[in-house]
């Protein structure tokens, strides 16, 4: 092969391979997606993965492919009550309080919170507006109403009821936590006006 032709050959052959490793990379880098649990321990919590990827292992935290993605939980917590978080996994959503079972979130709000890896690292500032009231039987009522404002900047009401817990200590497990309940927030309105009057 001629001289002229060798050198033609081997520059080609090396354009080749410099944009064949481009295009992998690419590829790999724009398919990955971070699978972040939802249990992360609070030392885990504000650590951006994407830029410290050698504390991934640590946390617990998995590549996937962007298909596998959709289906993976996703999670944003707020700033109060302490460890209450909104969980989405596909097109649900779900609000977390820490010891209690989830309660899903529908309306306007499951397409006005934006999860990814930047805003993991947001809390979400809702507001929090806890009573406790007691009725003419002499029981306790405990209530409270958030305020939760989304990427889109509305914010969206929700009421809840915490019923008090049967048994005690020695027959009740902590494990099984509360069951809150959701509560009309007009209801809420109501009952804190009632108990106002009262004073």
């Amino acid at each position: 092969m001629p001289m002229k032709s060798k050198v033609l050959f081997y520059t080609s052959l090396a354009f080749c391979s410099f944009a064949a490793l481009l295009t992998g990379c690419a590829g790999s880098a724009g398919g990955e997606e971070l699978d972040v649990p939802t249990n992360l321990p609070p030392i885990c919590r504000e650590i951006n993965f994407v830029e410290q990827p050698d504390m991934r292992e640590m946390c617990g935290v998995r590549t996937v492919r962007s298909k596998a993605y959709k289906n993976i939980p996703q999670q944003r917590y707020l700033i109060k009550p302490q460890e209450t978080s909104i969980v989405k996994t596909g097109d649900k959503m779900e609000l977390r309080f820490q010891n209690s079972l989830p309660i899903y979130l529908d309306g306007p709000i499951t397409h006005e919170l934006e999860f990814n890896q930047e805003k993991r690292l947001e809390k979400v500032k809702n507001t929090y507006d806890y009573h406790e009231i007691y009725n003419k039987g002499a029981e306790r009522i405990r209530i409270f109403k958030m305020g939760i404002p989304t990427d889109k900047g509305n914010t969206y009401d929700f009421c809840f009821r915490i019923p008090e817990r049967k048994g005690n200590a020695r027959t009740r497990s902590v494990a099984m936590g509360n069951h809150i309940e959701s509560l009309s927030c007009s209801d809420f309105d109501r009952l804190v006006a009632e108990n106002a009057k009262t004073k």
